[in-house]
């Protein structure tokens, strides 16, 4: 029997605090299944929840990790129909292992033509834009929209689903690498953090009009985006990168016409009646991807630690994913 391992965070407050540890199997609890997992995407969520900054509290030790795709190898539901397919979790932790126990609603099956890894590394980041775009923000076809942190996972789910509307994408990203990445995957206009357009707004105003602004790291804090708006435009938060917390004016608000809206993706799938058709168009959404596509990012489960160090630090673009033994390269 194959040995399985799994990361476990020993100590909050910093990444280098995770030990590789080998697993050993328990009981398998009352409507649980156990998952060999194939592939993890990792998310900046993750390293918040490590360092004790999340807003779901994990007192250590814990195995961290809200994303993974693999295959039912046992199960404790009555339902043998179980045995052998291809789910998606998504919970609150546990992910980062080579195998996993964990409680039937908490997994989504798939289709068996979705790779393992695409599945694990665009399940989050599709649901929330497609939450705060479609659901929420309303973005409609020719709407400018203005995305922050635009080459990370979030920012290129962010782009796709926004091309596939017939929007118009303005990316920010930090510098020239990135720049040239959001423009492959479909970005019409990208800014520099540090570039005159974002540092004097008034003197460009004119040529980025904006409808709707997707704020995933917070650059509200150190630069006002808010500025490009038409009247009535849509902020719309999805995170902040580095406590790049910001109070907004309420008379910029009111003069501007400004529509505000926080995203928890989680929390308002939760408590849609549309939640069934929702899952369903994000499916079919990750049907028509490809995982060859270059912004997808696959790592060895041995590089967990050295990849969450790049997502940290902002270097990485695109999805970062980890891959497990027991993905196949026929997925590829």
């Amino acid at each position: 029997m194959l040995k399985n391992f799994y990361y476990n965070c020993n100590k909050l407050g910093n990444i280098k605090y995770l030990e590789y540890k080998e697993s050993n199997r328990v009981y398998l609890k009352k409507n649980f299944v156990r998952i060999q997992v194939h592939a993890i995407g990792l998310n900046y969520v993750d390293i918040l929840m490590i360092k004790g900054r999340y807003q779901y509290k994990k007192n250590a030790p814990f195995i961290p990790g809200i994303e993974a795709s693999g295959v039912i190898i046992d199960q404790n539901c009555n339902n043998k129909d179980l045995l052998n397919k291809k789910v998606i979790v998504h919970q609150k932790e546990g992910c980062f292992s080579e195998e996993m126990d964990v409680i039937l609603e908490n997994i989504i099956l798939i289709p068996k033509k979705i790779d393992c890894a695409l599945a694990a590394g665009s399940y989050i980041a599709t649901l929330t834009n497609y939450i705060a775009l479609i659901e929420i923000g309303r973005l409609k076809k020719n709407d400018n929209i203005l995305i922050s942190g635009a080459s990370g996972g979030l920012g290129v789910a962010a782009i796709k689903i926004a091309k596939s509307i017939g929007s118009k994408v303005i990316s920010v990203v930090s510098d020239n690498r990135k720049k040239k990445f959001v423009k492959r995957v479909g970005s019409d206009k990208t800014l520099l953090i540090d570039s005159k357009d974002l540092n004097n707004i008034s003197d460009h105003k004119a040529t980025y009009k904006v409808d709707v602004i997707l704020d995933i790291t917070g650059l509200i804090k150190t630069k006002k985006i808010l500025s490009f708006f038409e009247f009535g435009g849509k902020y719309i938060i999805l995170g902040f990168m580095h406590n790049n917390f910001f109070k907004i004016p309420t008379n910029y608000i009111l003069i501007k016409g400004l529509k505000i809206f926080g995203i928890r993706a989680g929390e308002y799938l939760k408590n849609s009646n549309k939640k069934k058709n929702i899952i369903r168009n994000i499916i079919n959404i990750m049907k028509k991807d490809s995982i060859k596509e270059e912004y997808y990012r696959l790592h060895p489960f041995k590089d967990l630690i050295s990849v969450l160090k790049k997502l940290e630090d902002r270097s990485s673009m695109g999805k970062n994913i980890i891959i497990t033994k027991y993905y196949k390269k026929e997925e590829l």
